[in-house]
């Protein structure tokens, strides 16, 4: 299927990406209308944070510092004005990377997700939108699971464990049964937000030029400094493929599991939504499937939104890794471990083999 820019923009995530791309861009070219959009963005950006934040400022004394007002319009009209950057793979992973680690369900999103989101700056996006899909470079964010090309992670020296998924799948049922109860009639109160199946199955993304792609696109990261890889052969069998919100509202309406007790608290933060919120009962997709794949065009249209199921409620995506995929059965392993360590520079982790 053909990648389409309104999917880049119709999601959190993916609004956030077009945004990085160009804020990125803007950096780089570094001229004075370049420097003010990104400021006005910064500003605009602030001002709409709902969390608790810290700003400090410098100035010489004379006067006191006033934080600039700066409108979702204003900042809107000062990018609008940026030609469109060019595109490489480099910076288009750098803007991946970033909405990725940005993701998170148990909050407000951020003040930059939030001038993302703005009405004004849908024209803007929509731009960045076109640019990423022309450049012809990433037709394989909508591609199935490269099967031939998957590969498994582990972090810091956390073994590869031998699981059976056939036992894996009835305990996360029972568990998900026990959330419901154990969080019924709480309000306010912090709980699960991930959507993803249970996290012991074996899990696994393709291999790209830098390595598998889990090393780099994680969400809630917690600053792994090494990792290993190991590539794997997987089970034969029907996978299914999640390319945006329509095929998840799909499997939220064949096999539906209500987890409004557990996630109502953190997914009314992050959506402004209270009301039933439903997730695919996995243990009751694993009987016709090998395994579940998130496409990154998936990914970008459908973590973090509200995805309407009529009048079952709604559901959303949570928790992924873009272009992962959760096995029901176990893969084969068909290569030794690779070990792998994270060079911090810039805020970015940058994945090279030990």
């Amino acid at each position: 299927m053909p990648l389409d820019p309104s999917a880049l923009i119709d999601g959190p995530r993916g609004r956030r990406l077009c945004l990085e791309v160009l804020l990125e861009g803007a950096r780089r070219a570094d001229t004075p209308e370049t420097r003010d959009a990104v400021q006005a963005a910064f500003w605009a950006a602030h001002g709409r944070e709902r969390g608790t934040s810290v700003l400090l400022s410098f100035t010489d004394g004379t006067e006191p510092f006033v934080e600039p007002e700066v409108s979702p319009r204003a900042a809107a009209a000062a990018l609008a004005a940026l030609p469109v950057p060019a595109m490489t793979s480099q910076t288009l992973a750098h803007a991946l990377w970033q909405a990725v680690d940005e993701a998170a369900y148990w909050q407000p999103p951020s003040g930059m997700d939030e001038l993302a989101a703005a009405p004004e700056m849908r024209p803007v996006l929509r731009r960045m939108a076109d640019g990423i899909v022309r450049s012809g470079l990433v037709e394989w964010w909508a591609s199935p699971v490269a099967c031939e090309h998957q590969a498994a992670v582990a972090w810091e020296e956390e073994p590869f464990r031998a699981v059976d998924p056939e036992e894996i799948l009835p305990e996360w049922r029972a568990d998900m049964a026990a959330d419901e109860l154990r969080f019924a009639g709480s309000t306010g109160v912090s709980g699960p937000w991930w959507s993803t199946p249970p996290f012991p199955l074996p899990r696994t993304t393709r291999l790209g030029e830098r390595g598998p792609l889990g090393l780099s696109f994680v969400e809630d990261s917690f600053g792994w400094l090494s990792a290993r890889s190991r590539r794997v052969d997987p089970p034969a069998g029907d996978v299914i493929e999640i390319d945006g919100p329509e095929a998840w509202a799909a499997l939220c309406l064949r096999h539906p599991l209500v987890v409004t007790a557990s996630r109502r608290t953190v997914w009314d933060w992050t959506t402004g939504r209270d009301g039933v919120w439903v997730i695919p009962d996995w243990a009751a997709l694993a009987r016709a499937a090998v395994g579940v794949h998130l496409t990154v065009t998936g990914y970008l249209a459908g973590a973090g939104r509200i995805i309407d199921l009529g009048d079952g409620g709604a559901s959303t995506i949570a928790g992924w890794v873009p272009d992962e995929t959760f096995w029901f059965r176990n893969p084969v392993d068909v290569g030794p471990e690779e070990r792998w360590v994270a060079e911090h520079t810039m805020g970015v982790d940058r994945w090279h083999p030990a």
